[in-house]
């Protein structure tokens, strides 16, 4: 019996270290030194294009109970909103479900799904829209 508690320990402590995360290997793009005794200068190594290269705009045109809205949505919280002959810049604010856009001015663009929305804009009635994807330029 007492050579089963540090066994049963050691088996632990193995079994555990199998289960931990292995070590990132390193990064690839670490500087090298230049060789010793030289003395020129190495150009800089072109820049990469980044990962989080800007989303593409997503434009969507909607049909507001009669009332053409096109929405340009910019993929990071900002909609550009066209009704009427005016354009409006509404933000992303929180909402229980869907997206919410909305602006200092009251003009808010509520988004429900893929395709419909709730536009409600001050001295106009509400207008519940249904929306399709602009064709790609």
């Amino acid at each position: 019996m007492r050579w089963f508690t540090p066994v049963f320990t050691v088996a632990i402590g193995l079994s555990l270290a199998a289960c931990s995360p292995a070590e990132a290997p390193p990064a690839d793009d670490a500087a090298t030194p230049p060789a010793s005794g030289s003395t020129e200068e190495q150009a800089p190594a072109p820049e990469t294009p980044s990962t989080d290269a800007a989303p593409l705009p997503q434009v969507m045109h909607y049909d507001c109970e009669g009332t053409p809205v096109d929405a340009t949505f910019d993929g990071r919280g900002q909609v550009s909103v066209a009704v009427d002959g005016a354009t409006y810049v509404l933000r992303t604010e929180e909402a229980a479900s869907g997206t919410k856009y909305v602006d200092d001015a009251g003009v808010v663009l509520w988004t429900r799904g893929a395709q419909d929305a709730l536009l409600t804009r001050p001295d106009h009635p509400d207008r519940t829209c249904t929306g399709s994807p602009a064709a790609p330029v």
